[in-house]
């Protein structure tokens, strides 16, 4: 080989391991379509310009999946069910998105983001200091739903699906005006389905019904916020008999509905004021009662117990009371109505009181320390004679199986 043959060769090998270097794999989900992919490489000189240093946060640096560029993004081929694309503001380049998912040919709607040219992000050690922000606003009328559903991917496939709830809504609605929505990462179940934090590909979301939005940027966020809520119970001697002026607790609002927890050396004692417009309605038996007007309260005897588990452990407790015309206390747990507990139901003008003690001792070897930290969740079962229509829980609004998974639930301090 000649010496002109040999350069000519050895530059084309340098040039294929360069582009191998930037190669991206094939991304394969059906009816998508890549809308965006760049790579930009730009010579400059070693003293050149001004030096800039990543916005982080905790030493995470890939916070920006969309702002102003779209970049590493994809959609549902086919445009009578999504058209996604950006529009020129002045300043400003807007996603704006139509959808309508309910039109044949419409089974699955929906979006993705690699972000950071689809290098593999690490969340594991800011799962909990993070949130997934989108800045949105409407084209049109005043909304507060977005039928949507996020997920972040992981590269072997596991998908982490959060669906969308009002409560992420940091304003009374979604107007004309930019406002906010906050994911926090940590309300992602990447345990529960095997989804791998420290490797995560990209962020999906599939659009359900049909609707118009334009979204100003998709950043992660520091999120400082309350992620469970918090119950203080004091201690004090309460006569079951519905009146609750022997109640030093505040009572807690939460959805229209109202709740207290108090306890003594011997008893635990549950208070609640529900709003029905139907009340006492409830003729399921035994462990039915969930099925029409009942109250339910679920909290962990264990102060140790790992507050992110998703199964329940032994020293788990579910009680639930039946409200209708025969009402009883009940154990979903060990399947019983529960000895010597205290019940009583009053009929008021906007629906009925209930207040119930329950002895410590069915517990076996459990009391109450001032300070100590339990795990609690409270569950409002609205119905009729019939069936259940609604149930209104205290910590897990967004989110049903609180019954099966304590991760879900709020904390109860112990004063």
């Amino acid at each position: 080989m000649n010496l002109c043959v040999h350069k000519t060769f050895s530059f084309l090998l340098v040039i294929l391991i360069t582009l191998c270097s930037f190669a991206q794999d094939t991304l394969r989900i059906d009816e998508a379509v890549i809308k965006s992919k760049k790579l930009q490489l730009k010579k400059k000189g070693l003293y050149d310009g001004e030096y800039v240093e990543d916005y982080s946060i905790r030493g995470f640096t890939q916070d920006v999946l969309f702002e102003n560029e779209l970049l590493d993004f994809w959609a549902t081929e086919d445009l009578k069910c999504i058209d996604a694309q950006t529009l020129n503001y002045g300043k400003e380049n807007v996603l704006n998105i139509k959808w309508n998912k309910d039109q044949d040919g419409c089974d699955w709607v929906g979006i993705g983001i690699g972000w950071d040219g689809w290098k593999s992000k690490d969340f594991a050690y800011v799962v909990d200091t993070l949130a997934l922000e989108l800045v949105v606003r409407s084209t049109g009328e005043n909304f507060t739903n977005i039928p949507w559903a996020f997920c972040f991917e992981d590269y072997k496939g596991s998908q982490a699906w959060l669906g969308y709830n009002t409560s992420f809504l940091k304003g009374d609605v979604i107007s004309k005006e930019w406002t906010q929505v906050v994911l926090p990462l940590s309300l992602f179940p990447f345990d529960e389905f095997d989804t791998d934090a420290a490797n995560i590909k990209q962020l999906l979301v599939q659009l359900f019904s049909e609707g118009e939005i334009e979204i100003l940027s998709v950043k992660l966020v520091p999120f400082a916020g309350k992620l469970k809520n918090e119950f203080l119970a004091k201690k004090q001697s309460i006569i079951i008999d519905g009146d609750f002026s022997d109640w030093e607790s505040s009572f807690e609002l939460f959805n229209g509905q109202q709740f207290c927890v108090s306890y003594s050396d011997e008893y635990l004692y549950l208070a609640y004021i529900i709003n029905d417009s139907t009340p006492l309605q409830n003729t399921k038996i035994e462990g039915e009662l969930w099925n029409g007007d009942a109250v339910e309260f679920a909290f962990s005897t264990n102060p140790n117990a790992n507050d992110k588990r998703s199964f329940l452990l032994l020293s788990d407790q579910h009680i639930g009371i039946n409200c209708g015309d025969s009402p009883y206390v009940w154990d979903f747990k060990r399947s019983q109505l529960i000895p010597n507990s205290k019940l009583e139901i009053i009929e008021v003008n906007t629906g009925y009181i209930v207040e119930s003690s329950i002895p410590l001792n069915y517990f076996k070897n459990f009391e109450f320390k001032s300070g100590i930290n339990l795990d609690m969740e409270v569950a409002i079962d609205l119905g009729n004679n019939e069936t259940r229509h609604n149930q209104i829980r205290w910590n897990s609004s967004n989110k049903d199986g609180f019954h099966q998974n304590p991760s879900m639930w709020g904390n109860l301090l112990i004063q």
